[in-house]
């Protein structure tokens, strides 16, 4: 009864698999290498049919390799994953090489319920015999325990070929515009049987011409399945990014280098010794391909009070109250959400109305990134306060960006709602005057009294405050003159006012990383960090430190005399910091704590070796 029950639940889990997988054919052999005394394994799978639909093929043609029999193996595997059933029907044939250097075994087609699939053709490299590692020596002695145990030599480690375990990296653009968000994705290609692990960053990194932003992943990912020139991979996703092209022409993208721990196939096993020591893991090194874009520029005729913006975006502007007092404040908030780079967004021009003292827009970045895409918003906050009564509005806001789908520019327009200002602040428009332009109330009464006073009378010349009338407007005049030199200066001197900016800058990011720090957040807090450093050295220096690879900035550092040991300590900084940004566990808050230290201690070494 009990074989009946499990023949049954076989046949449901069959038919239920049936209906829910399509129907695919592949081809794969077991080895892409061979030497000339082995056989090479061809197996074509089918999946999603039952064996009744599936006609059996006949193995195809190949040259450099011999087919020992026409007579395939044939099997069928019933697996469960991720709550649906997968049966896959295999057909294996073996080829023997009649000589050495490439062979290829050409396309099959497999007829599956009426259609019929083709194959694509498959590589295989013949090698001497030689340079193949021998098979694993087996014990026995009639006084071993277990006869098929490996020997200690047998679990000795085996090299892992580029072929085995390799990094793909692929865009969503190859021929972005200038500021368009192309996302690259890094994925970990390794032979079935092997198990990566601790995958991270083994070099600092560098997309010259750029601007990155990190995108998170999945930190347990389930591996994906797929052939690969005709071997069988899984794969996982261990670095997604977006990047932003700055400028037009042919850009690249560095490759990116991967350090990760891969399980040997024949470093453990049943056959390994309970007391070996080796580890069944090996240390590898992987590098990404470079990649290559050919960046469009802006399409020309573009809107008005255009910006740069490139992606997709909502605008929503609002005023705090409609109506108030004299005196009172209005809160102007614009926030812009969307799919684009908006670390570098700008907000649209606001045209204020003059009887509103108005001061610099607070603004706060929120990020809301994908897997997929950088997306966040940005909102702009405007404090304004009214110094006369009336009614006012205020300019429609017009927030213009570049779709790169179809390369056309869309404008967003908010109209706000009109500001009525009441209070006791006469109006401009009512105010009467006299024909010589003084308001009627400005003359005042003649005055009657009934007593007067005498003071002693002290010349002027005996007095302090006619020589403050007299030099409190040269003291004015050259207040403003100096103002006016700086603010020139300002304008003009970009290398100097950088330089000015340089510290309350670095400050600013420094007091944040802090704030991160309390509030845990160790990656947000390396990123901070990151950029105070780079961005007091650019200020600084006066160079664009985000166009600036690492062995740029050490040599323009050189030559500006900062000393080699500060150098070689702002170096191995950026790489804890990317290190920390990547690592499976996040730094703690005394290692928060010291990095922080370090940046404000750097900041004021190279400020030494600057100004030396």
């Amino acid at each position: 009864m009990s074989g009946l029950r499990c023949i049954g639940l076989i046949c449901v889990l069959l038919s239920a698999g049936h209906l829910a997988e399509a129907q695919s054919v592949d081809a794969l052999v077991n080895s892409a290498t061979i030497g000339t005394e082995e056989a090479v394994a061809y197996t074509i799978a089918v999946s999603g049919a039952a064996f009744s639909e599936v006609t059996v093929p006949t193995p195809p043609e190949a040259t450099g390799l011999q087919l020992t029999s026409r007579a395939p193996s044939q099997s069928t595997n019933v697996a469960w994953v991720n709550g649906e059933v997968t049966q896959t029907i295999s057909f294996s044939w073996r080829y023997r090489p009649i000589a050495e250097g490439e062979a290829t075994i050409g396309e099959a087609t497999v007829e599956v319920a009426g259609n019929t699939y083709a194959t694509t053709p498959i590589t295989v490299v013949v090698v001497p015999q030689s340079q193949r590692p021998a098979a694993p020596a087996r014990r026995r002695s009639i006084f071993d325990p277990f006869p098929d145990m490996l020997t200690e030599d047998a679990a000795a480690e085996i090299a892992i070929a580029e072929r085995d375990v390799f990094i793909r990296a692929t865009p969503s653009s190859t021929t972005p515009y200038v500021n368009e968000q192309v996302t690259i994705s890094y994925e970990l290609f390794f032979r079935q049987g092997m198990q990566p692990r601790n995958s991270r960053l083994a070099d600092s990194w560098d997309a010259e011409g750029f601007w990155r932003e990190d995108l998170p992943v999945e930190g347990r990912p389930m591996p994906r399945t797929s052939i690969e020139d005709g071997l069988r991979y899984s794969s996982i996703v261990v670095k997604r990014i977006a990047v932003f092209p700055t400028r037009s022409g042919s850009l690249t993208v560095d490759p990116l280098r991967i350090a990760t721990e891969v399980f040997s196939p024949g470093g453990l096993g049943f056959g390994r010794s309970l007391f070996s020591r080796s580890n069944p893991y090996q240390q590898i090194e992987r590098n990404s391909p470079e990649i290559s874009m050919d960046v469009k520029p802006l399409p020309p005729n573009a809107p008005q009070g255009y910006r740069d913006a490139v992606g997709s975006y909502t605008m929503e502007a609002r005023i705090s109250r409609a109506q108030v007092e004299v005196g009172d404040p209005v809160e102007l908030v614009i926030r812009i959400a969307g799919e684009g780079n908006i670390s570098t967004l700008e907000g649209p021009a606001v045209q204020i109305p003059g009887a509103f003292e108005a001061y610099e827009p607070e603004i706060t970045t929120q990020s809301e990134s994908t897997s997929k895409l950088a997306r966040g918003a940005k909102t702009f906050t405007y404090l304004m306060v009214p110094r006369a009564n009336g009614t006012f509005t205020i300019s429609p806001l017009q927030f213009s960006y570049l779709a790169p789908a179809t390369g056309e520019y869309v404008t967003l327009e908010q109209v706000l709602p009109a500001i009525r200002v009441s209070g006791t602040a006469p109006a401009a428009v009512a105010t009467s005057t006299l024909a010589t332009g003084f308001p009627v109330d400005d003359i005042a009464g003649p005055h009657i009294a009934d007593r007067w006073t005498a003071y002693p009378a002290v010349p002027l010349h005996r007095r302090w405050w006619p020589y403050v009338l007299i030099v409190a407007p040269l003291i004015v005049l050259a207040a403003l003159a100096a103002w006016r030199r700086q603010a020139t200066r300002m304008e003009t001197d970009v290398a100097w006012a950088r330089g000015r900016r340089a510290h309350p800058l670095a400050r600013r990011h420094l007091k944040r990383a802090l704030q991160l720090s309390k509030q845990g957040a160790p990656r947000a807090l390396f990123v901070e960090l990151e950029r105070a450093l780079m961005g007091f050295i650019g200020n600084r220096a006066n160079v664009a430190e985000l166009g600036l690879t690492r062995p740029q900035l050490d040599a323009e550092l050189a030559r500006r005399g900062v000393p080699g040991d500060t150098r070689k300590k702002l170096q191995d900084f950026l790489v804890t910091c990317d290190a920390a940004r990547f690592a499976p566990e996040a730094p703690g808050r005394m290692q928060m704590e010291h990095a922080i230290a370090v940046a404000s201690e750097l900041i004021g070494s190279i400020e030494q070796g600057l100004r030396a």
